[in-house]
């Protein structure tokens, strides 16, 4: 039977078992029992939508147990890296109606509860020896198991059915995922080619997907998957209401979910599970998951869609004759920013405006020192721009900037087109020596700050007037009289031919 853990005790009964540091049992494992797999489907949605899922599947083990009745459970085996993770599972595993036991190998109490605030353990005559796998030791009875095999994470959500919303489809988002039937292929892409004329924000980028013969969840026929940046509302019905078609939102950056409808687990907090070379794509029954592997390579539409008639390609040349110039044309193309692609670029440097100095101030006592001696500072009218020489780090306000060359910065989320060579415009608008050419953003003209307008963050830091006026103190109190040091006289003697032999005596 279980007794309760008194205050300051050291010694368990249970192997593994120890106390942290507030006298609370604390095992280097934890074991989530359930007796459905629903509920441990139940677990995994609970816990990925309050954490990182990812976080626990390194040391996360999904086991299948049959108990000494014949009935079959299963386990959540758990590393443990420190006890708020345990609190944490406990508590959600007794929401869906599982239990928590802590402890080691294969012997494991029942977690600590409002009953038991420092735990449980048992008494010697009730710890089993019995050659199983896993003995769970609660307040009603002790339970043993016997391992059937392991539950692959990864197998386990592509088995799980696809949910419907409620309220329609989903919102706008920046990139979708369509999948077409091979034999519509042709069709959708032309009409999705004039669509891109008519919106300028549109792109769209097509692969075809082959069939392969191995795989559970691969797909028997050959189609077409699109991607699509910036769909506008007007299209979003008519791609998820067409026949044979399939609009699909991403979750991560290789997962996408159809439109409507949602997994049980929030797949966005276990990223690691699929591999990064592969594209996943949960469609609903019958269709189920369809993985492409390795990951498409997708084309731009203009290179897919049919020649029309009267293209200079379609018509056969009847004539060739020499170009003459007509006369002298010169070629300006406007430089402009444009949105990028998300994820394009990393944060170098940021714009403070004038009213957060004082968060400024406050974050000069929190940067490490690599960071005040690579920072460097320029004061501009709108604010006090900051650079670092190679990821901003450390600074969640502003207005973050990218370096597509080095001395050209360009608001986050932004890129320069036409896409010229970045080092030839750094020189062109004088990006060198240490000058930096800062575009503001779209619709604002780019301006060039010089090289001694620029100091590091540490020789403004330390620019303080208090550190120069420094007082001089003079000396105060007696002067300490040293006495001069004693002569020392040595006297040299002959010690003769024994000179030990009178010490004896």
């Amino acid at each position: 039977m279980l007794q309760r853990v008194a205050m300051g005790q050291v010694r368990f009964n249970v192997p593994g078992l120890t106390v942290d540091n507030r006298g609370a049992v604390f095992g280097r494992q934890v074991v989530l029992r359930f007796s459905a797999l629903d509920r441990l489907v139940s677990f995994l949605r609970l816990w990925s939508g309050e954490q990182i899922l990812d976080d626990l599947h390194p040391g996360m083990r999904l086991v299948q147990v049959r108990t000494a009745a014949g009935t079959r459970e299963a386990l959540v085996v758990l590393t443990l890296t420190s006890p708020s993770i345990g609190d944490t599972a406990a508590r959600v595993a007794r929401t869906v109606g599982g239990q928590c036991f802590t402890g080691a190998g294969k012997h494991f109490v029942q977690y600590r509860d409002p009953r038991a605030p420092l735990g449980y353990d048992v008494t010697g005559l009730d710890v089993v020896e019995d050659a199983t796998d896993f003995v769970l030791y609660g307040a009603d009875h002790t339970l043993t198991y016997t391992v059937l095999g392991d539950l692959a994470l990864d197998k386990l959500l592509l088995r799980l059915d696809l949910q419907r919303q409620s309220g329609g489809l989903a919102p706008r988002r920046e990139v979708l995922f369509l999948t077409v039937r091979r034999g519509l292929g042709p069709l959708v892409i032309a009409y999705l080619h004039r669509a891109e004329r008519l919106n300028p924000t549109l792109r769209v980028s097509a692969a075809l997907c082959e069939p392969r013969a191995d795989g559970t969840f691969h797909r028997a026929t050959a189609f077409w998957i699109l991607r699509i940046e910036d769909l506008p509302p007007r299209l979003l019905g008519v791609l998820s209401g067409t026949p044979g078609l399939t609009l699909l939102a991403p979750v991560a950056d290789n997962v996408a979910i159809a439109v409507g409808y949602r997994h049980p687990v929030h797949l966005g907090s276990c990223k690691q599970v699929f591999g990064i070379d592969r594209l996943f794509l949960f469609c609903p029954a019958p269709a189920g998951v369809t993985v492409i592997d390795p990951a498409p390579v997708f084309s731009p539409l203009a290179d897919l869609v049919r020649l029309e008639p009267g293209h200079p390609l379609s018509t056969p040349a009847t004539s060739l004759a020499a170009a003459r110039p007509v006369g002298h044309l010169e070629l300006i193309v406007p430089l402009r920013l444009e949105a990028a692609p998300a994820g394009a670029g990393r944060a170098v440097a940021t714009i403070v405006p004038w009213e957060r100095l004082g968060w400024l101030r406050s974050l000069c006592y929190a940067l490490p020192p690599s960071a005040l001696r690579g920072y460097r500072l320029a004061r501009l009218p709108r604010g006090l721009l900051v650079v670092a020489p190679d990821v901003l780090d450390g600074f969640p306000f502003g207005e973050l900037l990218h370096a597509p060359a080095p001395g050209l910065l360009v608001p986050l989320g932004w890129e320069l087109r036409p896409a010229v060579s970045p080092e030839a415009l750094a020189a062109r608008m004088g990006a060198t020596g240490g000058a930096l050419v800062v575009f503001p953003g779209p619709g604002e003209a780019p301006f060039r700050i010089a090289s001694d307008s620029v100091e590091t963050l540490e020789a403004r830091a330390l620019a303080d007037p208090r550190l120069t006026d420094v007082r001089v103190e003079e000396a105060v109190g007696p002067r300490l009289a040293w006495e001069e040091p004693m002569e020392i006289e040595v006297d040299n003697q002959t010690l003769g031919p024994m000179p030990l032999w009178r010490l004896g005596r």
